[in-house]
């Protein structure tokens, strides 16, 4: 039996997520990166750190929290951590619309599926969700101050080592490996002078 149109439409339609620009680069600089190269790094980081997660922790459902929470980017664009609030909270109105629009290609139980994944992942209430959104703070520092990183400079002048450590802690201080991750890379980023103090 062939899958039905309904999918097939919800496929192609999330074939476009190639097509949005992130805020954040490529580790080069060449590029910014796509939001669909996004998730599957993100994808990957969740398989390669999985270790530092909780224990008990569901790692299929991370991944399906990963692979599903900027597929809205499609309809409402990727929006910089480091935006005003009134921004982040347009953004947020933007990806419920874009929600709606993009899981309605799909069959009812899916539609629910979809919207209960997006909606866990922005509420951060279960572990998987809190590691996920982890992961999401952590993978834009890694390519952009990870050794060897160009950082961001004329991109993103207003950012300092301490506003992107405030800015992370949040999501990151509740898994201490990644925490310290983020705060070496912080300090590398420092000492190569592609990051101000």
């Amino acid at each position: 039996m062939n899958p039905p149109p309904d999918q097939i439409a919800f496929l192609l339609a999330c074939d476009r997520l190639k097509a949005v620009q992130r805020t954040t680069f490529l580790h080069d600089g060449s590029r910014a990166e796509n939001s669909a190269e996004h998730s599957w790094h993100l994808a990957l980081m969740a398989l390669t750190l999985a270790e530092h997660a909780p224990i008990g922790m569901d790692l299929n459902r991370v991944i399906r929290l990963l692979l599903v929470h900027d597929l809205v980017e499609i309809h409402a664009g990727d929006l910089h951590f480091d935006a005003p609030d009134a921004d982040h909270a347009a953004q947020a109105q933007a990806e419920e619309r874009a929600a709606h629009a993009l899981y309605g290609l799909l069959p009812d139980d899916q539609q629910a599926d979809f919207h209960a994944l997006r909606s866990e992942f922005e509420a951060r209430l279960t572990p998987e969700a809190r590691f996920a959104r982890a992961l999401d703070a952590l993978q834009p520092m890694l390519l952009t101050w990870g050794e060897g990183g160009l950082g961001c400079t004329g991109r993103a002048p207003e950012l300092t080592a301490s506003r992107v450590l405030r800015l992370k802690e949040s999501a990151l201080r509740d898994f201490p490996a990644l925490w310290t991750l983020a705060q070496e890379i912080v300090s590398g980023a420092v000492r190569a002078g592609t990051l101000p103090p």
